[in-house]
C-alpha cells in the first residue's frame, strides 16, 4: 500500500484512537450490580478460573497459611483469596504456597489484580450501581467486612447445598455474638468448606476444613447449614461470577 506522507499520517492516527479506545476503562454497568461490566467474568472458562483457583488458594491456607495474608479472619480469608486469584502467577508467587494444588486449568488473566477501573478497591461496601465516583467517595474498598461482602459484593443463591459450586460462600449471622455478628466459610464442593474462625492468631484463631456433614454435627445448632436454621443465611455467589 503506497500511502502519501499525509495520508500515512492519518492513517496512523486512526490506528492509535482505535487501539486508545480497544484499551479504555468502560463504567459500564449493565446489570446494575454495583461493578463495572470490564471486571466481570463472561465466559464459563473464565468462571470456573476463577472458582478453582480461589478455591485452591483458601483451601491452602489451611495447612499453611501465606505469610503476606495480614488480616487473618473469616472475611479476610476470602477477601485474601479473591485477590490471590485474580494475581498474575509466577514463581514468587507461588513461592507462598507450598502446599497449593494448582487447578488444571490456567489461572484468570482477562480480569486481574489490580483490577481495571477500581484498582485494589474491589470490595463493595453501599448499595448502588457502578459510578466512576465509587473508589474516590468510599463506595469501592479494599477491606470489607463479612457482612459487607455478604450484602454488596456477592448475591444469594438460597439455603440448598445442590444451588452451589466450589468456590461460592456462605454466611452465618449471630446478633449477640462478641465481635462481628456475621460469619463466612468458602464451599469447596463435594460438601467441604473451609473458613476461619475469626479470633486473631493469638487467640487461637484458626483455619479450618471440614464437611458439612460435620458441621451439621455442631453441639450449637445455630452453625448448622440447613434451610430451617435461621442463623444460616445460605450459599451465596461472587457479584464478578453472576
Amino acid at each position: 500500500m503506497n500511502l502519501s506522507p499525509r495520508a500515512l499520517v492519518f492513517f496512523i492516527l486512526l490506528v492509535s484512537l482505535s487501539l486508545t479506545s480497544s484499551f479504555a476503562f468502560s463504567p459500564l454497568d449493565n446489570d446494575k450490580d454495583g461493578y463495572p461490566d470490564v471486571v466481570e467474568f463472561r465466559t464459563s472458562s473464565e468462571k470456573r478460573a476463577f472458582r478453582e483457583w480461589f478455591a485452591a488458594i483458601a483451601e491452602a491456607q489451611f495447612t499453611a497459611p501465606a505469610p503476606d495474608w495480614t488480616y487473618r479472619d473469616c472475611s479476610g480469608l476470602l477477601r485474601y483469596a479473591f485477590v490471590e486469584a485474580l494475581k498474575p502467577k509466577d514463581s514468587d508467587w507461588f513461592a507462598k504456597f507450598p502446599f497449593l494444588r494448582p487447578p488444571t486449568i490456567a489461572s484468570p488473566s482477562r480480569v486481574s489484580y489490580p483490577m481495571a477501573g477500581i484498582s485494589r478497591s474491589v470490595f463493595r461496601i453501599a448499595e448502588g450501581s457502578y459510578q466512576l465516583s465509587d473508589v474516590e467517595q468510599g463506595r469501592m474498598v479494599g477491606l470489607a467486612t463479612a457482612a459487607e461482602l455478604m450484602r454488596y459484593s456477592s448475591v444469594p443463591l438460597g439455603k440448598q447445598e445442590s444451588s452451589a459450586q466450589r468456590g461460592d460462600l456462605l454466611f452465618f449471622v449471630h446478633p449477640l455474638a462478641e465481635g462481628s455478628s456475621y460469619h463466612s466459610l468458602i464451599y469447596l464442593g463435594n460438601g467441604m468448606v473451609v473458613y476461619h474462625t475469626g479470633a486473631s492468631p493469638e487467640e487461637g484463631g484458626e483455619v479450618r476444613l471440614l464437611s458439612l456433614d460435620t458441621l451439621r454435627k455442631h453441639p450449637d445448632p445455630s452453625w448448622h447449614p440447613d434451610a430451617n436454621n435461621p442463623n444460616f443465611l445460605g450459599f451465596y455467589r461472587w457479584k464478578i461470577l453472576d
